[in-house]
């Protein structure tokens, strides 16, 4: 942990990446450089090359990549001073070195002694378009903004600015690709400094989940990103190192495929917690916020605590065994800011926990896909070798695999040792459930979820399914067209009201829809669309559906639903009836 001395209770910042403003702000910074010895470790003979010199990390959006992009930057390369040229006038602000920059942190005795080099920092957050014309040009814009950045350094980058400000622009004609400005950049940064430069790259696959769930011919697109990425394995020799970020491990092979050098640290359990906040780190880091909220909230610290682990804990970047639980940084660090005010608090007993995850957390193309019906139930996970090494591409979008790496799901190992995914939190778990659910235009409210919680544990079916015909009766009819719609919304509200069950329980006679269990019975619920409730529980009683429960303590119910389309001269309505399956001794 890193914390002014002047500032006891530094500002949380949780929209801030850049680690300068950071550090010359005096807000609070997690310190994350112990990672970097060895991260960044030299070969044993030569300590001016790294063992490792190109690098891939994938963590899910707001985890704090940027944050870990711009520190590397300034561990690389500090602070450059700004050109008098482009000052206009105005005194120079100071310079810090690195030395200041990293005082107090694991690596304060390293950054010197590593040297200079200069960095080339790419976000391509900015780049995503629908065609391979548009993405060249956004490209080529991102890449001038490099160049004028080093021009006002004082760099020859080999093109005079237009304009008193130091603004580089590349000329239309001749047509220069990314790949060939990117590498013009690096050999004159290299010739100025005479170090060899670092290339980071955050938010990789931008351009590429930009194009998930919409019908857009993607090869010309692939092959610019494709050509774009192989310059970094030419420019082998002249670059020191390159650190490649984004949300998910999308078509790694395909993309990357003359660019197979990457060291994939993404489940490495050494790099489990390079982003994110560890338990120890929220207790010692976060200690007076956490006082000043438990103090608001009128509870005790380790009941503040036990909330804050439920609602922002649990995400699991490797094997579960080995690897240690992270908050989400970004969303603990607007609720605590959000803590320190008495009477934004107070709003909390009726509106719950916020969820910042809801406005920061989702990617676009998750609720594209959402939207479009392409967004399927939860599976079991597939084997530990196939979700670690996913290489899907845009035409066959492993969904497990996507919402694991988007954050969404977390891997978990019960007391077997069996992996199984989970919803890392109640945060993601709600966000999740909300705008699902907002795809049917019908999110529910909280009286309705405990109204429905209360009717499956009472055994009251009938209340329940009365409850869950007017739920659906909302939705457009458009939006349930057909059993899996019925399905889904169903298996949303289950998560929202937190009861224990199970969708597409696989069986010896075949695969019941639904399992809602409780301490006394379990539900086996069988769905039709357009048939009958006798259909559903002919089917449950022909599969023996419920059986793995027999001889247990809990009663087994049979709940048969069949959901009625609306049609021209009825509207829609809901078909149910059930029967006891077992009743234990």
């Amino acid at each position: 942990m890193v914390m002014s001395s002047e500032r006891p209770q530094p500002s949380l910042n949780p929209g801030r990446s850049e680690f300068l403003q950071i550090r010359r702000g005096g807000g609070l910074y997690i310190d994350k450089t112990h990672h970097f010895r060895s991260l960044l470790a030299s070969e044993s003979k030569d300590v001016s090359t790294l063992r490792n010199p190109y690098v891939f990390l994938a963590r899910p959006r707001r985890f704090g990549k940027s944050l870990l992009v711009t520190t590397l930057e300034a561990f690389f390369q500090g602070e450059v001073p700004i050109d008098p040229r482009y000052l206009n006038g105005q005194n120079p602000p100071q310079t810090l070195s690195k030395t200041d920059l990293f005082c107090d942190t694991e690596v304060a005795d390293l950054v010197e002694s590593r040297g200079f080099h200069p960095v080339v920092r790419l976000n391509m957050a900015n780049t995503p378009a629908d065609t391979a014309e548009r993405l060249e040009a956004n490209l080529l814009e991102m890449l001038s903004s490099q160049y004028t950045q080093w021009n006002q350094y004082g760099i020859d980058v080999g093109l005079d600015p237009v304009d008193e400000s130091g603004v580089v622009t590349f000329p239309p004609l001749p047509e220069v690709s990314p790949a060939q400005r990117l590498e013009e950049l690096v050999i004159r940064l290299k010739a100025h400094y005479q170090a060899n430069p670092v290339v980071l790259v955050d938010e990789y696959d931008a351009p590429l989940v930009h194009l998930l769930g919409k019908k857009t011919d993607s090869e010309p697109i692939l092959d610019i990103l494709r050509t774009f990425y192989v310059k970094f394995k030419s420019l082998e020799n002249q670059l020191h190192f390159v650190f490649v970020t984004g949300i998910t491990r999308f078509a790694r092979v395909s993309l990357f495929s003359a660019f197979n050098n990457l060291w994939d640290i993404s489940w490495e359990p050494t790099y489990a917690t390079l982003c994110g906040f560890t338990e120890q780190e929220v207790r010692t880091a976060l200690h007076p916020h956490l006082v000043t909220g438990a103090d608001h909230l009128n509870v005790s610290l380790e009941k503040l605590m036990d909330k804050v682990r439920r609602h922002y804990n649990g995400y699991c970047f490797g094997f579960p065994e080995d690897s240690e639980r992270v908050y989400n940084p970004f969303t603990l660090a607007c609720c605590l800011r959000d803590m320190q005010d008495r009477n934004h608090v107070r709003r909390w007993a009726i509106t719950g926990w916020p969820n910042h995850w809801a406005v920061s957390g989702t990617p676009m193309f998750l609720i594209r896909l959402m939207k479009e019906g392409q967004y399927p139930l939860p599976e079991d996970p597939p084997p530990w070798d196939n979700l670690m090494n996913t290489a899907y591409g845009l035409d066959t979008v492993d969904f497990v695999s996507l919402m694991f790496q988007t954050g969404y799901y977390t891997l978990r190992q019960d007391k077997d040792g069996d992996l199984y995914l989970d919803y890392p939190n109640d945060e993601v778990r709600r966000t999740y459930g909300h705008e699902l659910l907002e795809t049917y235009r019908r999110p529910p409210d909280s009286r309705t979820l405990r109204a429905m919680h209360r009717a499956l544990a009472d055994e009251d079916h009938k209340e329940f399914c009365d409850l869950l015909h007017t739920f659906l009766a909302g939705i457009p009819s458009e939006k349930l067209r057909r059993e899996t719609d019925c399905h889904l919304v169903l298996h949303v509200l289950c998560q929202l009201m937190q009861v224990e069950f199970q969708s597409e329980v696989h069986q010896g006679g075949g695969r019941s829809d639904m399992e809602v269990r409780f301490p006394g019975h379990v539900w086996v619920m069988e769905f039709k669309y357009g048939e009958s409730r006798e259909a559903a529980l002919d089917q449950i009683r022909s599969h023996d559906y419920g059986r793995r429960h027999f001889g247990g303590t809990r009663k087994v119910l049979a709940l048969g639903l069949n959901f009625v389309p609306r049609t021209e001269d009825k509207g829609f309505c809901i078909e149910y009836a059930t029967y006891s399956v077992y009743q234990p001794d």
